[in-house]
């Protein structure tokens, strides 16, 4: 293999070796005239001066920073990857490898070479392009930090402690990620901000990541007493036992209008507009209430993908709607089009319902239920 070194200055390759030995991985260049490809640092005559260990993997990521270098590896794409910082003049390892919480991208034979970590110029992240696709790190990733700690799971629309598979929830508690990030992404990723989150070993999407809440979805097909773990560069969090509920239905408490926050979303049809005091049921009136925790659906979905819009996943075990003791017309239950994790229910008030200022208003669904107050008038 001939190995060529571009020079911008000349426009021009100005050194060309020939290298008998296959590389493949990582590819960098430093402005000290060194260059690494694969596990191989070469100087400026391109000749191997060093060969990095490979017991953690082959080098999937390298960026000289100064006179120095990180370095990512990985043993094959479905392991944990590492990150370590290098001193090129040096014969020997500088630093330990820290554990990344899933592997940076690997060489394949259709792209044997790779650019997958960044460094950014403000010197306060790493960026590496991992598996799922891409994993923030703090720029002293490696400073000690304390293991993080699962205090308690609700359910994300109201933070009751009920949740079924699919729920989406909020874990409580410290030391939960290094970093504050939210996922723009679909399909949800499944590492964010250097944590992760396994069930029963099965790892779940995550929304957003902060050191005392994380936002994520737990996965479908997974019921009864489960445990769940968290990763993070500080180690592994104790295992925090939960039990899954076939159905843990909860209404969604964030509705705004004007002032008023925390309003359940509850939508009239006739007018799109959330229902409030000011915007009541009537008789008759069909209203689109949006939940989550609903459980499994028919046909099954995979967590942390939205909803599509045609031929709706509907829950397994059906809802009932009540509007002031009066059983409402469900015209529609199912995963709500375009969203990850969030139900609706199309319901019809009955003619005879009656009119008050706090009229309960209940879905229950598998011995569960849940409850808001509405208005509602003739």
């Amino acid at each position: 293999m001939e190995i060529p070194v571009y020079n911008a200055n000349t426009n021009s390759f100005t050194v060309n070796r020939k290298e008998t030995a296959t590389v493949t991985g990582a590819y960098a260049a430093s402005n000290f005239d060194q260059f690494v490809a694969g596990n191989v640092l070469l100087n400026a005559s391109l000749v191997p001066v060093r060969q990095f260990e490979t017991g953690s993997g082959s080098t999937t990521g390298f960026a000289f920073v100064d006179q120095l270098g990180l370095r990512t590896s990985a043993p094959n794409a479905s392991s944990p990857g590492t990150i370590q910082r290098v001193n090129p003049a040096s014969t020997t390892e500088a630093a330990p490898s820290t554990r990344m919480a899933e592997a940076p991208l690997i060489a394949e034979t259709a792209r044997p070479f790779l650019r997958t970590l960044a460094p950014l110029y403000s010197r306060q992240a790493i960026v590496s392009l991992t598996t799922s696709g891409f994993t923030v790190l703090p720029w002293a990733y490696d400073a000690s930090v304390a293991p993080p700690r699962i205090d308690r799971i609700v359910n994300a629309a109201d933070f009751n402690g009920n949740v079924a598979p699919g729920s989406l929830v909020s874990i409580m508690g410290g030391n939960l990620s290094p970093v504050n990030l939210v996922s723009n992404t679909t399909p949800l990723p499944t590492a964010l901000g250097e944590s992760c989150l396994t069930v029963n070993g099965v790892p779940v999407p995550m929304i957003f990541a902060s050191s005392q809440q994380i936002n994520a979805q737990l996965p479908y097909q997974i019921d009864g007493n489960v445990t769940m773990i968290l990763r993070t560069p500080g180690g592994v969090s104790d295992n925090y036992n939960l039990t899954l509920l076939p159905a843990a239905p909860s209404i969604f408490r964030s509705g705004t209008a004007g002032p008023e926050t925390g309003l359940p979303t509850i939508i009239r049809a006739r007018n799109n507009e959330l229902v409030t005091v000011s915007n009541p049921i009537r008789r008759d009136d069909v209203v689109m209430i949006f939940l989550a925790g609903m459980g499994n659906t028919t046909p099954a979905v995979q967590a942390g993908i939205p909803a599509g819009s045609g031929n709706t996943p509907t829950p397994v075990i059906p809802a009932k709607v009540q509007l002031g003791g009066h059983e409402m017309s469900v015209e529609f239950a199912g995963l709500a089009p375009g969203q990850i994790g969030v139900y609706q229910i199309n319901a019809r008030a009955s003619r005879s319902t009656p009119t008050g200022f706090e009229i309960p208003l209940i879905v229950s669904q598998g011995g569960q239920s849940t409850e808001v107050n509405v208005r509602v008038i003739e």
